[in-house]
């Protein structure tokens, strides 16, 4: 309003300087106060309009201050809701968190028991009969499978199916694999969590898991006749006592790679052939003393009662007669030079004797010191295989080092194998060379006692 009156201010002061010149005065200010009237009218109304949208503004203010009021105590309502969901939530979160861990730890607890079981089941003989079982316990190792209340059942009914079976004895007739590896089948009899026994015809044996596969496989290599007559007459129910391997297959895996002792010898090496060349040498002349020295031993005490009494009767012919029953003896030798010097004086006699147990001794004695020399060179050549076996084994840790001791096995087993049989031979040849020593020792002092005993005879029959 202010401002329209402002306007017709400025227009009056422009148009008054002509108003006066074109029309009059009164005029104009009649025109100007009736739009002064009309222009307090609009300012009039204008103000009525300000102040009803003014009043209706303050409605609308109180009406939105009084929303903002509910809305603000539906914000703080909100805000408590939402604190008591979040403290809701982490300690569902924590809960959460706790039971994850729990059913975590049980799924650990389960796998480990079916890995555990799985060690046990590869080598329990009661998987011969379920070796579907194997499986089902390397299921259990998958980390993306979670085992559930079934899974738990079936271990247990496994374990529960182990800890019964293993409880008792089982005979039935079922497949497993041969020495040969062909597939068979034969009677199956299971001695507990022990050992599984097969017979197939006419051959018995023991027999075992196969790693991994489930599958019984025969142990392979010969068993001792003591073990497999004892295994035939259990299965024939024919004697209660039955030879067991109590080492879950331990015992029967080493049974089957044990080798023969002819292959442990060929392991030695080339020095072998000598060390039992040396052996052999040593056998035969052991044989030809023991033969020998048992020969001119035999009956010397019945022939010298026989030389006495016909030197005693003045028989010499017949003294000479018995003498030759046991010609070439050394005991017999020895007799007859006493005779041959029958007349002369006894230290004549006395000599002659000793010559001739002199002459009879080399005869005694031979082949013993050869012996020795072989009892000390056995054990020199299987000291020079050693030397030899572990000369290669330093040669294998220069090329290969130390990493696998497979490889430095031939070397080792060289060197053991020469020393133990170099021992091995010289051992016997010593002992069979101081017993030959002591028999011929003993085949000359029955000389000489028998040629005292002719002596004094001799003496006492030329006596008048």
């Amino acid at each position: 309003m202010k401002r329209h009156m402002l306007l017709w201010t400025a227009l009056l002061c422009l148009v008054l300087p002509l108003a006066g010149q074109a029309a009059d005065f009164q005029q104009v200010a009649r025109e100007v106060n009736a739009d002064l009237a009309q222009a307090r009218q609009e300012r009039q109304a204008t103000q009525e309009e300000l102040m009803a949208e003014l009043a209706a503004l303050e409605r609308e203010l109180a009406a939105a201050k009084a929303e903002l009021g509910r809305e603000q105590s539906r914000l703080v309502a909100g805000q408590n809701q939402l604190a008591d969901l979040s403290q809701e939530q982490t300690r569902l979160e924590s809960n959460l968190e706790g039971r994850q861990a729990e059913m975590d730890e049980l799924a650990g607890l389960v796998r480990a028991g079916a890995r555990d079981m799985l060690a046990l089941a590869e080598r329990s003989p009661v998987t011969g009969e379920h070796p579907g079982r194997l499986e089902a316990l390397r299921s259990y190792q998958d980390q993306e499978r979670f085992p559930g209340l079934d899974d738990i059942k079936q271990l247990v009914r496994i374990y529960f199916q182990e800890m019964t079976a293993t409880a008792g004895v089982s005979l039935r007739q079922g497949e497993f694999v041969d020495q040969a590896g062909v597939k068979t089948s034969g009677e199956l009899l299971r001695l507990g969590g022990f050992n599984t026994i097969y017979r197939n015809g006419d051959v018995t044996g023991y027999a075992q898991i196969g790693p991994g596969t489930g599958r019984l496989l025969a142990v392979g290599g010969a068993l001792p006749w003591q073990v497999e007559s004892s295994l035939e007459a259990y299965l024939s129910d024919e004697s209660p006592a039955v030879y067991m391997d109590i080492s879950n297959g331990g015992a029967l895996s080493r049974l089957s790679r044990q080798p023969s002792w002819w292959e442990q010898i060929m392991a030695g090496g080339p020095l072998i052939w000598p060390i039992m060349a040396v052996g052999l040498a040593a056998l035969i002349l052991i044989v030809e003393r023991l033969f020998y020295l048992g020969r001119v031993h035999a009956n010397t005490d019945r022939l010298m009662d026989a030389v006495n009494r016909q030197v005693a009767d003045g028989d010499i012919e017949g003294a000479w007669t018995a003498i030759k029953s046991q010609e070439g003896r050394p005991t017999a030798n020895v007799l007859k030079a006493g005779l041959s010097l029958k007349g002369f004086p006894p230290e004549a006699l006395k000599s002659g004797l000793t010559e001739a147990m002199l002459k009879e001794m080399p005869r005694l004695e031979r082949f013993l010191s050869t012996l020795k020399v072989l009892a000390a060179v056995a054990p020199l050549l299987g000291l020079l295989g050693t030397v030899s076996g572990m000369i290669n084994t330093f040669h294998v840790i220069t090329a290969h080092g130390t990493g696998d001791p497979r490889l430095m096995a031939s070397g080792i087993s060289e060197a053991l194998i020469t020393t133990e049989l170099g021992l091995a031979v010289a051992i016997p040849i010593l002992m069979f060379s101081s017993m030959l020593g002591r028999r011929a020792q003993h085949v000359v002092s029955d000389m000489e006692e028998k040629a005292v005993a002719l002596t004094a005879a001799l003496v006492k029959s030329e006596r008048p």
